[in-house]
């Protein structure tokens, strides 16, 4: 039962004129009056009353703020005004039909309609609605509350997950979700295209169907790190089509996320890499092929040194072996240890020439990258000894310093033999027309750690224009130079885990250094 308004034409607008006209108020009707207008004024909701034919006797502040009628304009006109179509013309006929059948559609239930303001705009409302005696007749307490701000909101979230879902839909790459227990629970159309199964096919399925056997592991492991709200990011492996066939991809894993913060599942990005990796494969063949056909340029550039380097042990083997031709027939009673004692020396330079033919060999020879654990000072020698075959010829003045400690090195030797070759080549070129000609190679440790090897000449040194592209390729200073032969050894040391830098001498020249990393266990 509502106990108030006493009167059915009442508003609240004009309670305290009505309580004047009418005289004094018993004590606790004005004080249930009172208590009735506060909580009608103050409500956050629309709260009207109507009797049972529609007219609406009670109209608060709240109505007044969301139907932009004021209560003067309202109170004892038929509530359907503030309806919009098809509202208006059913509302009658629905209390007509509950008043003879009881049929209840809104009453005591509550639901979401909408409400039309003054100025003809529509808005979204829920009304819930109760019913009441009073002065023995039947009266309607509407509640209404303005959805407008709420169904804002929702279409807004509605539109940004409309949105998410196109861009996941629009992706290149596999987007997945998945439950902690590995469980998929998403699948995009990318993950059709990079995976071969239908969405259909793995919703509800293990993720470890992706897995090769050999990699069935990495799930737990990737559980592990998500069930700690840790992320994977760009993390390169292999997984499995649904045909069988391997397929290389880059991983990014993040955790869901419940309201309380707490882990329920994890997001899968997956890239895939197999055309990458292909074309870096081949990129790597290709680099292998132009490092081998650099080292034929450099030998084609030296072989006429090398002929006479050659020239030199075979001549003293000639020489030495005919001077034991003659000692086999001298009557000297030495003759026999003079004999031997020649023919090891001729021995000795056919060793000096095989070695240099080796060298040569090993330097030229189409091979793949092969990495062993390497005396520094040994390499360096050797490309000395490959690199400046011809050096006195040139009138060159050549130092080694070597770091009488220096740790072994895990490199490719031939390839480590290469960058020195050419950095020590360069350097003579460069000193062809310097009047001081010394070359110096230097091997220091740096912390036992590393070895930093370094290429000083006395040259004219490189120009500031030219030094800021110097590792480019085709950038050379040469005039018949490819300018390549930088760029393959800043290549080389890179693969080394290193960087070729270039300082000016401060005797006027140029230095070139470069470090390698100590093989493992020989710090």
């Amino acid at each position: 039962m509502l106990a108030r308004p006493r009167q059915p034409a009442r508003f609240i607008n004009d309670t305290k004129q009505q309580k004047h006209m009418h005289g004094p108020v018993a004590p606790d009707t004005q004080s249930d009056d009172t208590l009735f207008e506060t909580l009608i004024a103050t409500a956050v909701d629309g709260i009207m009353v109507i009797d049972e034919r529609g007219t609406v006797q009670v109209y608060n502040k709240a109505c007044e703020r969301l139907f932009q009628y004021s209560a003067a304009e309202v109170v004892g006109q038929n509530v359907n005004m503030l309806m919009p179509a098809p509202y208006r013309a059913e509302h009658d006929g629905y209390l007509d039909r509950y008043r003879t059948s009881g049929e209840a559609r809104i009453i005591g239930i509550g639901r979401e309609a909408r409400g039309q303001r003054k100025n003809g705009t529509e808005f979204p409302l829920y009304l819930s609605v109760g019913q009441g005696m009073l002065d023995g007749k039947r009266i309607f307490v509407g509640i209404v509350h303005d959805l407008t701000q709420i169904k804002a909101e929702t279409a807004a979230r509605e539109e940004q997950r409309g949105v998410m879902a196109s861009i996941i839909e629009a992706s290149n790459d596999a987007i997945i979700s998945k439950t902690l227990d590995g469980t998929v629970t998403s699948w995009n159309a990318a993950a059709t295209r990079i995976f071969g199964y239908t969405a259909q096919e793995i919703i509800g399925k293990p993720i470890a169907i992706l897995f090769p056997p050999d990699l069935v592991d990495e799930e737990a492991t990737i559980l592990a790190k998500l069930a700690n709200g840790e992320s994977i990011q760009h993390y390169e492996t292999v997984r499995r089509r649904k045909d069988g066939s391997h397929i290389d991809i880059s991983l990014t894993v993040s955790p869901l996320l419940d309201n309380s913060g707490k882990v329920v599942g994890a997001s899968k990005t997956a890239r895939d890499i197999t055309e990458r990796k292909t074309a870096e494969a081949r990129l790597q063949m290709l680099q292998n092929e132009l490092t081998h056909v650099a080292r034929l340029s450099e030998m084609g550039q030296f072989s006429a040194a090398l002929a006479h380097e050659l020239n030199q042990p075979l001549t003293a083997v000639l020489n030495y072996v005919n001077v034991a031709k003659r000692l086999l027939v001298s009557p000297n009673a030495d003759s026999p240890a003079k004999t031997y004692e020649t023919i090891a020396k001729a021995g000795q330079q056919a060793q000096r020439a095989a070695q240099i033919i080796r060298r040569m060999r090993d330097f030229v020879e189409k091979r793949d990258s092969k990495r062993t654990i390497e005396d520094v000072n040994k390499i360096a020698a050797d490309a000395i000894a490959l690199g400046l075959v011809g050096a006195k010829i040139a009138n060159i003045k050549m130092h080694t310093i070597f770091a009488s400690h220096a740790p072994a090195v895990l490199v490719d030797k031939v390839q480590i033999q290469q960058l020195l070759v050419n950095l020590l080549r360069n350097a003579a070129e460069a000193m062809a027309e310097s009047p001081k000609r010394e070359l110096t190679l230097s091997t220091n440790t740096i912390d036992d750690t590393a070895v930093e090897i370094s290429v000083a000449d006395t040259g004219p040194g490189i120009s500031d224009e030219v030094a800021k592209r110097l590792f480019e390729p085709f950038v050379t200073t040469k005039a018949g130079g490819m300018g390549i032969g930088l760029a393959i050894s800043q290549s080389i040391v890179e693969a080394h885990g290193g960087q070729l830098r270039m300082t000016p001498n401060r005797g006027g020249g140029t230095i070139f250094h470069f470090r390698l990393p100590a093989a493992p266990g020989m710090e």
